[in-house]
């Protein structure tokens, strides 16, 4: 009896908490909003014009593999790409919105952690965004066939309470018109966090963690996820899509972590 009292305890305390919630995400889409970052009026947006204009979009030379921001020498010439030098992942492109520094950082940790699930809106907005215009200036058809999120591990999608790539990919693919599919990847194995492991750690940590249920014979796949770091989590989710029959993995990103010593 008393583990009854404490699932139901258990449980109106998620219907309390998915209420507040719901009423969190009514309000921010029925009444004017201040800007999260500067407090000032920012209409129906969380983020204002002004602030949006501020947030550290990536310019310049990046490679076209793996977005990271790259450093040319006193010709102009483009340098090899240091992370693909190390491990080339198993996608074909990746792109990426901003540079993971100061204040999108604190956006996405705010939207990730902090349950802030009304920036999905916004991320989804700008990363649409950038897709069209690169695939305006793409040759042929650059358009995939199906936007896959990054899974969470049922034991993290439970405590966490959503899925954050989940939430970017459903609000981008509004916006392109593509279709989604939530469950087209899943995480087998609930990993130690990316976060805490050196670079060959983070590769090593994923071996055999992603699975793909369903057939993807033929298909193009936009991979999504919030942050690329060293790649390895969306590589190897996309060496997983490949075996289950895709012919090209193309990753976006929220934002791109630069390399050590040239942030800006």
């Amino acid at each position: 009896m008393p583990l009854h009292r404490t699932n139901d305890l258990s449980l109106t305390q998620r219907l309390r908490h998915a209420i507040r919630h719901a009423g969190a995400l009514l309000g921010h889409a029925l009444l004017p909003q201040t800007c999260v970052l500067c407090s000032l009026p920012s209409g129906d947006k969380p983020v204002c014009g002004a602030c949006t204009k501020d947030l550290p979009r990536l310019t310049g030379q990046q490679c076209p593999r793996c977005a990271l921001p790259l450093q040319g020498n006193a010709n102009g010439i483009q340098i090899t790409c240091p992370d693909c030098a190390h491990h080339l992942p198993a996608f074909d492109k990746a792109s990426a919105v901003w540079s993971y520094g100061f204040p999108v950082d604190t956006l996405i940790q705010d939207f990730k952690y902090g349950h802030h699930l009304y920036l999905a809106g916004f991320f989804g907005q700008h990363l649409a965004r950038t897709l069209i215009k690169q695939w305006g200036t793409a040759r042929g058809n650059a358009q995939p066939d199906l936007i896959v999120p990054m899974p969470l591990h049922p034991n993290r999608l439970k405590d966490r309470g959503f899925n954050q790539a989940a939430e970017i990919a459903r609000q981008a693919a509004k916006h392109l018109g593509l279709p989604w599919c939530s469950d087209a990847l899943i995480r087998l194995y609930d990993t130690a966090p990316q976060a805490g492991l050196r670079r060959e750690e983070r590769w090593a940590n994923l071996r055999g963690a992603f699975s793909c249920p369903k057939p993807l014979s033929g298909a193009r796949i936009l991979l999504v996820d919030d942050v690329l770091t060293t790649g390895a989590s969306l590589s190897a989710c996309a060496q997983v899509l490949r075996h289950a029959g895709a012919t090209r993995i193309d990753v976006a990103v929220l934002a791109r972590t630069p390399e050590p010593g040239h942030a800006k």
